[in-house]
């Protein structure tokens, strides 16, 4: 890919997925994470794509706290880089690690991850 800031063909790096958004709606927690392909030269950004994850609670975890409060905290993110080999498509994704907490006291810990094709990342020049 061409950079129009080294005006030259150059490689890629993959940044750390940046957590956007992170809530608790009932029984689902929601996410939306970012992520970067960057100039390995110039560190300027190429390319993007935006995840939407979902993680449906334990039905027995959500039943039981279904009427308190429901607070939920990223706990890490990881990022996801697959395949790329010779006529292999290249992945590119992030897991989320998170924590529900209730109002009574009561704790989740959970994870959810989604990863895109490195050709449907959106171009940013």
């Amino acid at each position: 890919m061409r950079c129009p800031d080294c005006n030259k063909f150059v490689a890629l790096d993959f940044q750390e997925p940046e957590l956007d958004s992170i809530e608790v709606d009932c029984d689902v927690v929601r996410a939306t994470v970012r992520l970067v392909r960057c100039c390995a030269d110039c560190g300027g950004e190429l390319k993007e794509a935006n995840l939407d994850l979902e993680f449906d609670l334990p039905s027995e975890f959500a039943e039981k706290h279904r009427d308190h409060e429901l607070e939920v905290e990223d706990t890490g993110i990881e990022q996801i880089e697959e395949g790329g080999g010779r006529y292999a498509k290249s992945y590119f994704g992030a897991i989320v690690l998170f924590t529900v907490t209730c109002s009574c006291g009561a704790t989740f810990e959970g994870e959810m991850s989604d990863k895109i094709a490195a050709s449907y990342m959106e171009e940013l020049v």
